[in-house]
């Protein structure tokens, strides 16, 4: 009899003490899954580190060309911008995330023109602006409208990127590739390589002709091994990476008819931690490049500034 007591009495000191023993590890987990961060909660999205890229295209000051203005009227354009708490940051930063606040502009130069070299020299340097390059091969040194390989790799050295724009400037589409893929897979693979031939850089970003893309050629882009592509589309390119697609990032070009949206837009936006719309039409890339006439002679004098 006191065997059987003694064996209940052990029994009933066992299940008490694993009892206890699951109470207390019980209290430990939830101690410390107090204390520790809620590692899985998603993070708000972040609006407020951005950047806004403007493209240019060529510099002569011919009136009659939407997207063409003399060396005075884009100096006065960036002075513009400066008056209104902006500055330019180099595309690099604003593509790779580098961003900080909402006050960040990017500047691109489309295609190649000559005129370029003459706006670097006499505006955006002397404001401390390096202008991303995006070029289409095919003309480079072999128009006399466009930058000579020589002047293009100045350009480089002086520390301008320069990224690939097609190889003949076409319409880089579903149509193109199914009606002549070997004319498609030029204008993105053979773009990469003359490009990198021409400057003796990687190039890693790529701008839609005429802003033209469809769900082929951004996979292709990505194929050949760009890592960005930038369309022609409204918007801010965003620190926080989940806001962005790297192969459809926005870009707005800066055309005669456009641009006191753009700033009107941007002076809108320059004290705000979201974006206050509505946002600039993007403007575009004219579908038929002007006459060579257009896209002929010296700038003015009175466009070469002090």
């Amino acid at each position: 009899m006191v065997g059987q007591m003694q064996l209940h009495a052990l029994a009933r000191r066992i299940a008490l003490a694993g009892f206890f023993a699951l109470f207390l590890a019980g209290a430990i987990a939830e101690g410390r899954a107090a204390a520790l961060p809620e590692a899985d909660a998603p993070k708000p999205l972040d609006f407020r580190d951005r950047a806004f890229i403007l493209c240019w295209h060529s510099f002569l000051g011919k009136k009659e060309l939407d997207t063409d203005f003399g060396l005075d009227e884009v100096g006065a354009q960036l002075d513009r911008l400066k008056a209104l708490g902006y500055h330019f940051i180099d595309l690099d930063d604003a593509l790779f995330g580098r961003i900080e606040g909402s006050l960040n502009l990017v500047a691109t130069i489309d295609d190649g023109h000559r005129s370029i070299a003459w706006a670097y020299d006499k505006v955006f340097s002397e404001r401390g602006i390096k202008p991303a390059l995006l070029v289409y091969p095919a003309v480079i040194g072999n128009s006399p409208y466009f930058l000579k390989a020589e002047a293009l790799q100045a350009l480089v050295e002086a520390g301008c990127p320069v990224g690939s724009h097609g190889y003949y400037h076409l319409f880089v589409t579903a149509k193109l590739y199914r009606s002549d893929k070997a004319a498609f897979e030029k204008e993105i693979f053979g773009s990469k390589a003359r490009v990198e031939a021409l400057t003796g850089l990687p190039s890693y970003f790529y701008a839609y002709p005429y802003g033209a893309f469809d769900q082929i050629t951004k996979d292709e882009v990505a194929r050949a091994g760009f890592l960005f592509a930038l369309a022609v589309k409204p918007g801010f390119v965003y620190a926080d990476r989940r806001l962005d697609d790297d192969y459809e990032l926005p870009r707005t070009v800066v055309t005669r008819a456009g641009w006191e949206t753009i700033l009107a837009f941007l002076d809108r936006n320059k004290d705000s931690a979201s974006v206050q719309g509505p946002e600039p039409e993007p403007g575009r890339e004219s579908e038929e490049f002007p006459a060579p006439e257009l896209w002929s002679g010296e700038p003015g004098t009175e466009d070469l500034g002090p």
